[in-house]
């Protein structure tokens, strides 16, 4: 039976005239083989499509919701790895696609663009000096989920969406996927192949923080 976050991505790729194939779910060395087989341009992705659906600290009508930055996205990292290494150990650009079905006014409670880079890459910081309060630039912090040595089998971590706040505080009903690269993969995501419905955001990873100025 396909979750909610599954009839969303195949509506998505049949909308946008993307060819795929629908894995069967048997179990591969203990792990779920990841969901579907896309056709991206001259290449094929494998997509693992997960749902956010719990955290007791969200309230959907209040405004008093909060949630550490990128703590949600670095849990699906966690649970998704094994499913996602089986067909990056076979050359195939491998993406986690995460649906937030708790937040599901604006979809953005825990799936943030900075929830995505931070649990990514690591948390924004910067370093202060506390008798002169010159500070550094930003940098990525501590919680990175992706490392030269760590989790290197996914191409992408993003985003299904089916809805989003334009500037004007209107949410437009649209379904869109958003990905963003991982500068650590060991089976690199052909972002050139794109379709214009797929976002690829590219990542420079800045693990230091500048001098004081």
């Amino acid at each position: 039976m396909k979750t909610k976050s599954e009839e969303l991505f195949e509506t998505f790729l049949n909308l946008n005239n993307l060819s795929f194939q629908k894995i069967e779910e048997v179990l591969v060395k203990g792990a779920r083989r990841p969901d579907y087989l896309v056709e991206v341009g001259k290449s094929q992705v494998m997509f693992e499509v997960k749902e956010l659906t719990e955290d007791d600290s969200f309230k959907q009508e209040g405004i008093a919701s909060t949630c550490k930055v990128g703590e949600h996205v670095r849990r699906l990292i966690g649970s998704s790895k094994k499913q996602v290494q089986y067909r990056a150990n076979q050359g195939i650009p491998s993406v986690l696609l995460i649906n937030n079905s708790l937040d599901s006014m604006c979809q953005e409670f825990g799936t943030s663009n900075v929830d995505f880079t931070s649990a990514m890459y690591g948390e924004i910081t910067l370093l202060i000096n506390k008798e002169t309060r010159e500070r550094t630039d930003l940098f990525n912090g501590k919680n990175d989920a992706l490392q030269k040595s760590k989790n290197t089998s996914f191409s992408a971590v993003g985003k299904l969406t089916d809805k989003y706040w334009k500037p004007d505080d209107k949410v437009i009903q649209e379904l869109r996927v958003t990905l963003f690269e991982n500068a650590f993969a060991k089976v690199e995501l052909p972002f050139d192949e794109l379709p214009p419905c797929i976002e690829g955001h590219r990542v420079e990873v800045s693990k230091d923080p500048m001098s004081f100025s």
